[in-house]
């Protein structure tokens, strides 16, 4: 068996990285004369700012926000809708975590949020949503329409749009895996190592 090594001789600065960058075209098409082309805020950034412009519905605990946007990824690709790093410390995730935007799929880009609350699931009015909500938002809601609402016309770059090469890949089914050290090992097993 042939083993290969790689020596690095000296690191790459950002601004060689960013021209190295490879650019392809993606087609996008306006739903609505609201909707805004997604943006980077620096061009070396992994992700497009993705702006909600109004409300598809709410059920429950999360509310399924319009992008006015459909978008066909090059060929060989995909998108992910991830929520922004802005959002990470809050009680607000995307409902699905990623969403996924396959290479056939033409409809509306729709951001569904889940609010998280300890009184979450079903209850349409809450008596007060967690602090991390009330101090985003400067206001103290009590009902996910109110969320919504403040969300649109205060932060309505809520996710981003990231580009991923699609690899396809043929599932051989077998009697037996090959052995390794970790084994079935899951949930935590290699923490004490």
């Amino acid at each position: 068996m042939k083993k290969y090594s790689h020596k690095v001789t000296r690191q790459s600065t950002i601004a060689e990285r960013g021209s190295m960058t490879q650019s392809m075209k993606t087609k996008i098409k306006r739903i609505s004369d609201k909707a805004i082309i997604p943006t980077r805020a620096h061009d070396t950034d992994s992700g497009w700012d993705l702006k909600i412009i109004g409300v598809d519905k709410i059920t429950q605990d999360t509310i399924f926000f319009k992008t006015g946007l459909a978008i066909q990824p090059p060929d060989g690709h995909y998108f992910e809708i991830h929520i922004r790093s802005g959002f990470s410390a809050l009680p607000v995730m995307l409902a699905n975590s990623v969403g996924i935007i396959d290479s056939h799929f033409r409809g509306e880009l729709i951001v569904a949020v889940r609010i998280l609350h300890s009184n979450s699931g079903g209850a349409e009015s809450r008596e007060s949503y967690p602090s991390g909500i009330v101090r985003m938002l400067e206001a103290r809601p009590t009902s996910l329409h109110e969320v919504a609402g403040l969300l649109l016309a205060k932060k309505p770059k809520i996710a981003q749009l990231i580009l991923r090469k699609c690899i396809n890949t043929e599932f051989e089914e077998v009697v037996a895996l090959d052995q390794t050290e970790r084994g079935e090992g899951g949930f935590g097993s290699s923490d004490s190592k």
